[in-house]
């Protein structure tokens, strides 16, 4: 989990599925709204692969949020990473980097 002073971040996994289904949660101790941008990356043998999406969410205080759920085929020859932007009303751009989950 990464932790930006009054936000958190993380993703979370479906147990043992192929595809891997990941869940990207958002939490915030006030009520904001937020864009995001979100895009997932994997580099391998078998080419490479980019799943994006981006939004505006409501983010209630003290509540996980979902930003949806995306599902990627990876395997350990695979580069794979997950990269979220979040921005509120014009602040700078918050970003967080992740490895997929293995």
């Amino acid at each position: 989990m990464n932790a930006d002073a009054d936000i958190q971040v993380w993703l979370e996994t479906m147990a043992r599925t192929q595809p891997v289904v990941i869940i990207p949660y958002v939490q915030s101790t006030e009520n904001k709204t937020l864009g995001y941008r979100l895009r997932a990356v994997k580099d391998g043998p078998g080419g490479r692969s980019v799943l994006g999406q981006g939004g505006t969410l409501q983010v209630p205080a003290d509540t996980p949020t979902a930003l949806g759920r995306m599902s990627l085929n990876y395997s350990a020859r695979d580069a794979c990473s997950i990269d979220l932007t979040l921005n509120e009303n014009g602040e700078a751009q918050r970003n967080y980097h992740f490895a997929c989950p293995e």
